[in-house]
């Protein structure tokens, strides 16, 4: 039974012989031809997870029912749609997930109030020349998935979520600008990548692993919510938050971190302000306040205070 958790939530990456070995086959309704040869590996190098997440194989707790949601979109192929108060991981987890399973970088399409399903599977920069989006760059045919983070997705129009459901349904899309133009190369939006097209015809073998976040600012379309598999992810606990801390910090005096903990239970706060006192403390700002104003918790309350997110 432990093999049916392929994602563990734990940060820590999957051997790539056991999640090859223990990769779940899609269901029959979810199985997809496309063309091969395959697309190049995903790139191995991953800054943006690094400054996310912190350094590969930092430790971190499990969620219980994160870990359950996760495996079970991971083995349905249906999107992931996670949603909870700014700062408490939304975005983080589509960088774990790809890290865990060893997925290359994410492809991340940032949703505004005038995004359109277009931008994200693809643009024309000219003519006969064309770039893919995030999510058409996840639909090209891999043998294994992109993760690609739809972020604040209910920023977007009504009928976005379901536009992007039908494409996913399809498993497909066409750039109508390269149709009967035989076989073209378009570049991707990783910097320097291209793919080989027929026909204009973008069609996935493994579905993309999508993580949908919403802040909540508008009801989704029904159809789109009885699609996803829905996460909540609830406030940073005081242990998670000091898990958070140590993990960037790790050298970290726990006379320094304690006091900031208290303040931030005490106050609307949200992680990364902890880590902007922390990165203060670790750049010498708290001697310094100390230096010129004494000891005592005086200091550490002139600290948070530069650390705070205005307006938050």
């Amino acid at each position: 039974m432990d093999t049916w958790w392929l994602y563990r939530g734990t940060g820590i990456p999957l051997d790539p012989v056991e999640r090859d070995r223990r990769w779940p086959a899609p269901p029959p309704w979810r199985s997809y031809a496309g063309h091969p040869p395959d697309e190049p590996t995903a790139p191995a190098r991953d800054d943006t997870a690094a400054r996310v997440l912190g350094p590969p194989g930092t430790p971190r707790t499990p969620d219980p029912e994160e870990v359950a949601r996760v495996n079970t979109a991971l083995r349905l192929r249906r999107p992931l749609l996670v949603g909870g108060d700014p700062g408490v991981g939304k975005s983080a987890l589509a960088h774990r997930i790809a890290r865990e399973l060893g997925l290359g970088p994410v492809l991340r399409w940032p949703v505004t109030g005038g995004s359109t399903l277009v931008e994200g599977l693809y643009t024309e920069t000219a003519p006969g020349t064309v770039r893919l989006g995030p999510l058409g760059t996840a639909l090209l045919p891999r043998r294994l998935p992109r993760v690609v983070l739809v972020d604040d997705l209910d920023r977007g129009g009504f009928d976005l979520p379901d536009e992007v459901l039908a494409v996913l349904d399809d498993g497909e899309f066409t750039v109508p600008g390269l149709l009967g133009s035989g076989s073209a190369t378009v570049h991707t939006c990783e910097p320097g990548g291209t793919a080989a097209l027929r026909d204009g015809l973008v069609r996935c073998r493994e579905l993309p692993v999508v993580v949908a976040t919403t802040g909540g600012e508008r009801e989704l379309p029904p159809a789109f919510l009885r699609a996803c598999v829905r996460l909540e992810l609830p406030p940073l606990t005081r242990e998670g938050l000091a898990e958070l801390a140590r993990s960037r910090f790790p050298a970290v005096d726990e006379d320094v971190l304690d006091p900031l903990l208290d303040r931030a239970g005490r106050e609307p706060a949200s992680p990364r302000q902890l880590l902007d006192a922390l990165h203060l403390v670790a750049t010498g700002a708290l001697a310094a306040i100390r230096e010129r104003d004494g000891e005592g918790s005086a200091a550490l309350d002139t600290l948070w205070s530069w650390a705070a997110m205005e307006g938050s």
